[in-house]
């Protein structure tokens, strides 16, 4: 049985990482805030860029843009965005189980690989597969997304790759994540809903396919935003639900430790009573 001054270290031990636990709980809160914002914000201009691209590739039966040219596949570029920190529960198992069971095991020259994170980059390399570009300590900016949308098309248009497909933990709720494969490249008519009206109300000068080089790439960065900003909020809230487990369970474990620990100090207690009278009675009986 523990003694009582190894439960005060435990209590003690205990209550501290509940301590850390609610700070770093507090921190994911106000931080899912700000990323949840971001994502707010970048939501008029995709629906509107959507909406163009809709208008632009609706009807098409035929390839006008290289980015919509479907080939053989023979070589698949992935794109995997994990967090860069741990402490967010199966946040990043559950992600990269999925990775490994899409292409973990296929050779190498059968797929190219960006890793967008540290935990990615750790699971890679432990795995000895062959990073193609790997960024870590990452924030959710445009400029980043650009980056990627620039590098995965030129292998699209070079031919290095067949199809580009990201995989990422989509944010259904605050404390719901789901990973997922998309498909982002090659683009077509198939995979855009169709617009609203005939002709969508849109004009373009000097013409459609002039529009289209512009608008085409554009949508591809802007779908790789997306899918950055979506994984960091998606992040903080496996970390805000997971701290809050913690967190309560620490708190629980504490309760149940210092009720332990009360216990046996009343046995010990009364240990020391009974042994003060039984030697006040022995002391009375020599008398």
């Amino acid at each position: 049985m523990a003694s009582e001054r190894d439960l005060k270290r435990r209590i003690k031990a205990v209550k501290n990482t509940e301590q850390i636990t609610k700070a770093m709980k507090m921190v994911a809160a106000a931080r899912i805030k700000k990323a949840e914002d971001v994502l707010k914000a970048a939501r008029p201009y995709s629906k509107l860029l959507k909406e163009v691209v809709q208008d632009l590739t609706a009807g098409m039966d035929e390839v006008v843009h290289p980015l919509m040219t479907v080939r053989p596949v023979a070589r698949t570029a992935y794109l995997v965005v994990t967090s860069d920190k741990g402490l967010c529960g199966s946040y990043n198992n559950n992600l990269l189980k999925l990775v490994w069971s899409t292409f973990g095991t296929v050779p190498k020259e059968s797929y190219k690989l960006i890793s967008v994170g540290g935990k990615g980059d750790k699971f890679f390399r432990r795995r000895k597969m062959e990073i193609d570009k790997a960024v870590t300590g990452w924030t959710p900016t445009f400029a980043l997304a650009q980056e990627l949308a620039n590098l995965v098309t030129d292998w699209f248009l070079d031919g290095q790759v067949d199809e580009v497909k990201l995989v990422y933990s989509q944010s259904i709720s605050a404390i719901t994540q789901k990973p997922v494969v998309e498909r982002i490249l090659p683009m077509s008519p198939e995979k855009v809903d169709e617009p609203k009206g005939a002709g969508g109300g849109f004009a373009f000068e000097p013409s459609a396919d002039a529009a289209l080089n512009i608008l085409l790439p554009r949508y591809v960065q802007n779908i790789i935003y997306r899918v950055l900003a979506e994984s960091r909020v998606s992040e903080l809230g496996a970390r805000l639900k997971s701290m809050s487990a913690a967190t309560d369970n620490a708190n629980k474990l504490a309760g149940e430790l210092t009720l332990q620990f009360y216990r046996i100090r009343q046995d010990n207690i009364t240990k020391e009573i009974l042994e003060i009278v039984g030697g006040a009675e022995a002391l009375r009986a020599s008398k």
